[in-house]
C-alpha cells in the first residue's frame, strides 16, 4: 500500500469510534455541567471554590504564556495624601455628594462601603511607605489584622483599583489637593488599570 494512502492514528480512531458511546459520553457532560450550575447557585462556598481554581488556572496560564518573556518592572504606588481613616472617609463622603456619577449615587447611601475605602486607604497608605505597590495578599492581611474585615483577591483588586482611581487627579485623595472642600474640584472615578 502507498504510504500516502495510509490511515493515521487519529483517522483510524475517527473511523473506529462508537457513535452510541459519544452520544452518552455528551449527555454526561451536559448533566455534569447542569448540575455544577445548580450547586454552584445553591451553595456559596463551592462556588467560590469554583472561581478560586478558575483564577489559578488563569494564574498557571498567564505563567506559561509569560516563560521567556522579560518581566515588566512593579508598578510605583499611588501617592496618597496623610489622612487619618476618619478624614480619609470625610474626604471621599464629601466627594461623593458633589458627584453625579452613578458610582458616587451608589457610594452615597451606603456608608459601610465608604468606611471600607476609607480603611483600605489606609492599609495601602502604610503599606505603600517602602516605596512600592501593594500587593493584594499584604492588603488582605493587613485589612485582616487590623480592621477585621474578610475580602476574596478580586474584592481587594477593585479595592486597590479604586484607591487609585481615587488618587488620580480631581478625586478626593489626590495627594496635591489642599484639605478641605474646593467648589472647583471635578470628579474623577475612572479604575485604574489593572497593574498586577
Amino acid at each position: 500500500m502507498p504510504e500516502d494512502a495510509r490511515l493515521t492514528a487519529d483517522e483510524l480512531a475517527f473511523l473506529l469510534r462508537d457513535p452510541a458511546e459519544q452520544a452518552r459520553k455528551a449527555e454526561r457532560a451536559v448533566r455534569a455541567n447542569q448540575a455544577r450550575t445548580e450547586r454552584r447557585q445553591d451553595d456559596p462556598a463551592y462556588a467560590e471554590r469554583l472561581r478560586i481554581a478558575d483564577r489559578e488556572r488563569q494564574r498557571r496560564r498567564r505563567a506559561r504564556a509569560a516563560i521567556g518573556r522579560e518581566e515588566t518592572p512593579d508598578a510605583p504606588p499611588a501617592a496618597l495624601p496623610d489622612l487619618s481613616t476618619e478624614a480619609a472617609a470625610e474626604r471621599l463622603s464629601d466627594h461623593l455628594d458633589r458627584s453625579a456619577s452613578p458610582q458616587a449615587a451608589q457610594l452615597r447611601g451606603r456608608p459601610d462601603r465608604i468606611q471600607g475605602y476609607a480603611e483600605a486607604f489606609t492599609v495601602y497608605r502604610t503599606l505603600a511607605e517602602d516605596g512600592a505597590r501593594p500587593t493584594r495578599g499584604a492588603m488582605a492581611a493587613m485589612l485582616k489584622s487590623r480592621f477585621g474585615r474578610s475580602l476574596t483577591p478580586s474584592q481587594i483588586q477593585k479595592l486597590r483599583d479604586h484607591i487609585e482611581g481615587f488618587a488620580a487627579a480631581g478625586g478626593p485623595w489626590h495627594a496635591g489637593r489642599p484639605p478641605g472642600r474646593r467648589p472647583g474640584d471635578t470628579v474623577s472615578h475612572a479604575t485604574a488599570p489593572n497593574r498586577g
